[in-house]
């Protein structure tokens, strides 16, 4: 289960809520800026991630991602900080998806096998014999901890599965279809009057195109939904080499000409977009249901104060995912 790569193709974040109380709506528990304790980096619901699992998340995501082609982003010929900057940002929506996706498993009764707690036990124990002691004192993780990171991982992990295998995957042709179109187009409905008339009369709709868009293209390839409804009613029924009549639209008049009404191989990759886009859906749903019905809590103090040590180069662990996918 490649669940940090795909993970990293779906964009969401969860709503960070901080003020100084807590209290239980309709039996929920709501948690407030106040209440994190000094080791908790955030909560949500009744879940704490810990400061420990941040660094382990932190050390790995480091080194996954503090390099390009083989160069050391981490040398003193870039910009260090930006870098720091980049992988806590990048950390820190990592295990809030993962945590998001555990508050889910528990509220569905999802969980995992006695064979998938014992992969979860034999990658802990590999891992954490992996570390050296340098990485171990950043981490403050002992071997119980890795299991119980490896624990909600792989239950996330399990649910994206579950969600992803739930998405429709048939895409119809129509849905799909990409076509390239020569396109015109006039803020000015005088203007556009004077391009239906030169169109009526036979002028060249290329030239026209050419001359009078006020776009800095003339010339397109595009699916449905990139413009306006109005304008991929009429659009996408137009016949190659057909032209259109002028199409209002709430920022002008456009013209289209049709060159190809299915441009196959564009096509059938805009198939892969539309599921993507799908399975991105499905996330940002969940995520927007718990959101209405949790609060969150940030410990953005703490979170702030945590660095690297200045001598980073015993800190090269980057196998913590690697490791539990290798043996679920």
């Amino acid at each position: 289960m490649k669940l940090l790569k795909r993970f990293m193709a779906i964009v969401f974040t969860i709503c960070i809520c901080v003020t100084f109380s807590g209290c239980e709506i309709n039996g929920k528990t709501i948690y407030f800026g106040g209440s994190s304790g000094r080791n908790t980096v955030f909560k949500i619901g009744d879940m704490k991630c810990s400061k420990k699992e941040a660094l382990v998340y932190l050390l790995n995501e480091k080194n996954i991602y503090g390099s390009v082609n083989g160069v050391n982003l981490w040398s003193e010929d870039y910009d260090v900080d930006t870098m720091v900057g980049s992988i806590k940002d990048l950390t820190l929506e990592h295990l809030t998806r993962v945590y998001v996706l555990n508050l889910y498993a528990k509220e569905n009764e999802i969980a995992l096998s006695d064979a998938e707690q014992k992969a979860c036990e034999e990658a802990a124990a590999t891992y954490y014999k992996s570390l050296n002691s340098k990485e171990r004192s950043f981490t403050g993780a002992h071997k119980k901890d890795i299991y119980n990171m490896y624990l909600r991982y792989a239950i996330a992990s399990k649910v994206y599965e579950s969600l992803m295998n739930s998405v429709d995957d048939e895409v119809s042709e129509d849905e799909a279809r990409v076509m390239e179109a020569f396109v015109l187009y006039v803020s000015d409905e005088k203007k556009a009057n004077e391009i239906q008339g030169m169109i009526d009369y036979g002028y060249t709709f290329e030239r026209l195109a050419s001359s009078y868009t006020e776009k800095d293209y003339y010339q397109a390839t595009f699916a449905r939904g990139e413009y306006p409804k109005e304008i991929d009613e009429v659009v996408f029924n137009l016949d190659t080499d057909e032209i259109s009549k002028a199409i209002k639209s709430d920022d002008g008049y456009y013209f289209f000409q049709c060159l190809d009404k299915y441009n196959e191989e564009l096509s059938e990759a805009n198939k892969e977009v539309i599921i993507e886009n799908r399975r991105k859906q499905v996330l940002s749903d969940i995520v927007s249901d718990l959101e209405e019905r949790y609060f969150s809590d940030m410990n953005t103090k703490l979170w702030d104060e945590v660095e690297f040590p200045e001598d980073t180069s015993e800190l090269t662990s980057g196998t913590f995912f690697e490791t539990l996918n290798s043996n679920l």
